[in-house]
């Protein structure tokens, strides 16, 4: 194959202007049926994004040029199919192998228009699919649509390993970036088997439940005293009443859970739950004013001042329309979802987590915006997609679930419930949604329009949203507002004296204790940031994609921070420099917070920080504990230049896991005969 790829890759570096050509038709030829089998286009592919990200041939062009080959290349494959058509049958090579054209049209036949976008990023049927859906008389706007579509997404997808690789060589030695390249690449092809292996997991378990609730459905019809549930869970078709039994057993199932969740956390308090916690300061740690706002307007999507009136103009237009038990069944998503919150909010009284300005009065479990915007939005996506063929039905299935899940996510970052609220609401709805839908498909409906229901849906949504929005959406952000950790005045002889004056001497960014405070240091952030830089402390190099290859692909990963920082009360560090120390194998970083302790005496500001090394990307792979240093004076200050400042070293005792250590702390702060002098 190199005999290939490397004159055409040196005939391109002679010949950049033609770059575009050659991708053109390296792409229109992988497309074509047949030629596309022949033709290596995969490897080309590659080749000529090597050469676009090192820059010998325009980067923008050339996949604008492999976008417009594929276009065609498809377009040639369509428009053979849709004029030889049978005819295709008794041409060579699919006279002698009639099952290529076999496999193409069944997989036309089983995914319908979708089957050009799909199958362009499938190897085997890529450039048999056009070719079939023009023999199988696939409309050409439909074609065409699919076609574009695809084709923008598979250039750049089959062009990105070569551009990453052209790119980073030239910031990388050629052996790194080449081992970058396969190390991005195996973390890929890991994902893709682990999402194979659950895709193959949750088959055999499906395969396995409809046996059992086979036996289950023949026990319960030839029983005398059970025989009553058939009836209630009857579908109005009667090949499919074992599906209703399905529901029915995953509404059990959900409610169950939803109760167990509720009452594991009323006994313990949400608070004392783990992953509560984890979530809550991960939330904290991250916000920023630009991202509030986003997630206000995300939240404001399960606001039940949004949802319920489109819920009532929608129930309104059914029966207008003469849809009664539609109608009925709609409004059955809201009056269950909104009646089920309220009732089990003040059974639990679950409290809400503490952290902005102004808490809404209600109690935390469940939330109410996720369980109102999960069942009103999936119960809608049902009611349309059920008057839809089933291989259209799952762009609505998907918007409905993405909306629920971000709503949910919203609600955690505004710090308004815990985790468990959110789980709990998502089992609330889907438990509501199950018993509507067995209801509903106990008696045939004709299908309703969906256009209508959509039209009519988006267009009071749009209303309700946008007149709530204007309202309100200024006061939502004062009261979703961040409150920070409470500040407290401490004297400095006391904090001199005293090993407890912090609540915790611990780092994380989840909350869970994992790194150990071993520096303290009052004074002004930009005089100890000059005291640093005279000690050969300096500032870490700006995140780029460089040293985040770097860290991904753990290629000299100790040269480059961690993508994420640890946190001290849910904030980042005020403060990070790096320096090389003799003795110690990797760089030393240091990180300083604010501990929301000022000096009494002076007003000064005491940080609380670590020092340590920079550890590998992977380091709990290669070795189960990361390297430890001593705290030492001589690390933070090896030319003994900081004049203004002094320090002592205190020995602090933790119990850790039943097992007392010693913890070395350094106490650092300006010098107090300088002020004394001023």
């Amino acid at each position: 194959m190199s005999d290939v790829i490397s004159p055409l890759l040196q005939w391109l570096n002679a010949h950049p202007e033609l770059a575009g050509l050659a991708t053109f038709l390296i792409s229109a030829g992988e497309s074509v049926a047949i030629l596309g089998t022949i033709v290596p286009g995969s490897i080309m592919m590659t080749a000529l994004g090597a050469l676009a990200g090192a820059g010998v041939i325009p980067l923008w062009g050339t996949i604008l040029w492999a976008i417009l080959g594929a276009i065609v290349g498809d377009g040639i494959s369509y428009w053979l199919g849709h004029y030889f058509k049978d005819k295709l049958n008794r041409i060579w090579p699919f006279r002698h192998h009639p099952s290529l054209l076999r496999s193409g049209e069944k997989f036309v036949q089983k995914y319908g228009s979708m089957s050009v976008f799909i199958g362009r990023f499938v190897g085997p049927v890529r450039a048999l699919v056009p070719m079939a859906a023009g023999m199988l008389g696939m409309k050409p706007l439909q074609f065409t649509i699919a076609n574009v579509a695809s084709a923008i997404g598979w250039a750049p997808a089959y062009m990105l390993p070569g551009i990453l690789l052209g790119a980073a060589s030239l910031e990388l030695p050629p052996d790194i970036a080449v081992h970058v390249m396969l190390v991005l690449l195996l973390i890929t092809l890991f994902i893709l088997l682990c999402l194979w292996f659950l895709y193959k997991l949750l088959q055999l378990i499906s395969t396995q439940i409809n046996q059992v609730q086979n036996w289950i459905w023949y026990q319960l019809k030839n029983s005398r005293h059970l025989s009553p549930l058939t009836i209630l869970l009857k579908h109005h078709n009667p090949k499919r009443t074992h599906g209703q039994l399905n529901l029915a057993f995953y509404f059990l199932i959900t409610s169950f859970l939803f109760l167990c969740l509720a009452f594991y956390s009323n006994w313990h308090g949400p608070a004392a739950i783990t992953i509560n916690n984890a979530f809550y300061h991960f939330f904290r740690g991250i916000r920023t004013k630009g991202l509030d706002s986003c997630m206000i307007d995300i939240t404001l999507l399960g606001q039940k001042h949004v949802l319920l009136p489109v819920v009532l103009v929608v129930f309104g237009w059914l029966i207008f329309s003469k849809r009664w038990r539609v109608a009925f069944h709609a409004l059955a998503l809201a009056i269950l979802a909104a009646g089920g919150v309220f009732v089990i909010k003040h059974i639990f009284q679950s409290p809400r987590p503490w952290g902005i300005a102004i808490n809404p009065e209600s109690f935390s479990l469940p939330s109410g915006h996720t369980t109102i915007a999960t069942t009103v939005y999936i119960g809608f996506a049902f009611l349309v997609a059920n008057s839809l063929r089933p291989k259209y039905r799952w762009p609505f299935y998907t918007a409905a679930v993405l909306i629920a899940l971000f709503v949910g996510i919203s609600r955690l970052y505004l710090g308004a419930h815990w985790f468990t609220d959110v789980i709990g609401a998502w089992l609330l709805s889907a438990s509501v949604l199950i018993f509507v839908i067995i209801s509903y498909e106990r008696e045939q409906e004709n299908p309703i329009h969906p256009w209508g229901i959509l039209i009519v849906s988006f267009l009071t949504l749009a209303f309700s949203y946008g007149f709530f929005h204007y309202r309100h959406f200024t006061d939502l952000k004062q009261s979703y507002s961040e409150l920070n950790w409470p500040t407290f005045t401490i004297e400095m002889h006391e904090w001199w004296r005293r090993n407890d004056i912090l609540p915790t001497y611990h780092v994380s960014l989840f909350g869970i204790p994992t790194l150990t405070i071993n520096i303290e240091w009052v004074g002004d952030i930009e005089k100890i940031q000059t005291t640093l830089q005279k000690e050969g402390w300096v500032e870490p190099p700006a995140r780029d994609w460089v040293s985040t290859l770097h860290r991904i692909a753990d290629i000299q990963s100790t040269e480059y921070l961690p993508m994420v920082s640890p946190q001290y009360l849910d904030k980042r560090p005020e403060l990070i420099m790096v320096r090389r120390a003799d003795g110690v194998k990797n760089p030393l970083v240091l990180r300083l917070w604010d501990s929301n302790r000022i000096m009494n005496d002076n007003k000064a500001t005491l940080w609380v920080g670590i020092v340590g090394v920079i550890p590998r990307t992977y380091s709990w792979i290669y070795k189960s504990k990361q390297e430890v240093i001593e705290i030492d004076p001589a690390l933070v200050f090896p030319n003994k230049s900081g004049a203004g400042w002094e320090w002592k070293m205190i020995l602090m005792n933790e119990f850790v896991k039943k097992k007392m250590i010693n913890q070395k702390i350094m106490l650092v702060r300006e010098n107090p005969s300088i002020h004394k002098k001023k």
